[in-house]
């Protein structure tokens, strides 16, 4: 369970350069001066209130977080209970691990990508990979920002996975001797069990999560805890998890068909639009994810979408 690189460790910064395809004095200038390739490519209003940013990276340095990413972070083998922008991983494969359960304990991470500092990066370049400290310190600067890792550069997802590499396997070991199922979607965790649990129980794997989060230095969003019971709604990434198959609720698949029919009545007068093509493509992407819970239903809106094609 703890993530494993199968290759052989890179030692120096010449067999670092030579493996991402630059000279060693490239290498060091992008290092040198890093910082000054990031910049914010979206910001975007959280519900309560706060700000998601996102960024790109200038070309130069964005080749090397590609050969980053392709050499060294997709080569990983990324234990089971990873599902974040991990292959043939996603949301749902997240959720489905935790349908018809006794109880569902739901925690988020705080303000997660800009908590996970370069001392972390660093310690999983030596850590999982095996590298020297001179090579960590080099990849450890060229894919952060201003000394912590940002959400929207190639290399962040694999590594957001990787924070906690040996502390999580020991927690999923122990959860899972307890009869619980432990999975990360990355900063989203989730913790069910198939038989009920005490307040004494629980009250012991919220503080191990806790307890584990602390360690990397990223808080819990204490407002999102969550505890579920079968009895009442369960809910894992907003979909319904009470029963054997993951739902969509009534009132998400309600608004899905809202969009459908609005596509067919404005079809008529805008469909040469920008405006409708992007109305249609939100509503065809909308019932497509549908179409993974609900083929049945959603296959019938997917007719009725090809009827109003935009021109």
């Amino acid at each position: 369970m703890i993530p494993r690189y199968p290759h052989q460790s890179i030692a120096s910064l010449n067999t670092l350069a030579l493996s991402l395809g630059v000279s060693k004095s490239e290498l060091s200038y992008l290092m040198t001066n890093s910082d000054d390739f990031f910049y914010i490519a979206n910001e975007i209003k959280k519900p309560d209130g706060s700000l998601r940013i996102t960024y790109d990276v200038k070309p130069k340095l964005k080749i090397i977080h590609e050969r980053i990413s392709n050499s060294f972070l997709k080569k990983v083998k990324y234990p089971s209970f990873l599902h974040g922008s991990l292959k043939g991983k996603d949301y749902l494969s997240n959720i489905k691990q935790h349908t018809n359960k006794k109880i569902v304990i739901s925690e988020d991470a705080s303000n997660f990508f800009p908590s996970i500092t370069k001392k972390v990066i660093h310690e999983i370049w030596v850590g999982v990979f095996g590298f020297s400290n001179d090579v960590a310190n080099c990849l450890a600067t060229l894919v952060t920002l201003n000394g912590t890792l940002v959400q929207g550069a190639k290399p962040s997802s694999y590594l957001a996975n990787l924070v906690l590499w040996k502390r999580e396997a020991n927690l999923f070991r122990e959860l899972q001797l307890k009869g619980c199922e432990y999975t990360r979607y990355v900063d989203d965790i989730t913790v069910s069990s198939n038989h009920n649990l005490s307040k004494n129980e629980i009250a012991y794997i919220v503080g191990k999560v806790y307890s584990m989060l602390k360690t990397i230095k990223v808080k819990p969003n204490r407002s999102k805890h969550q505890v579920m019971l079968n009895q009442n709604k369960q809910q894992v990434h907003k979909v319904n998890v009470n029963r054997k198959n993951p739902t969509l609720s009534k009132k998400v698949r309600s608004n899905i068909k809202s969009s459908v029919f609005e596509c067919e009545k404005n079809h008529l007068h805008t469909s040469k639009s920008s405006e409708y093509k992007s109305l249609y493509n939100r509503s065809m992407g909308r019932v497509n994810n549908m179409k993974r819970m609900h083929p049945g239903e959603a296959n019938k809106l997917i007719a009725r979408l090809h009827q109003v094609k935009p021109n």
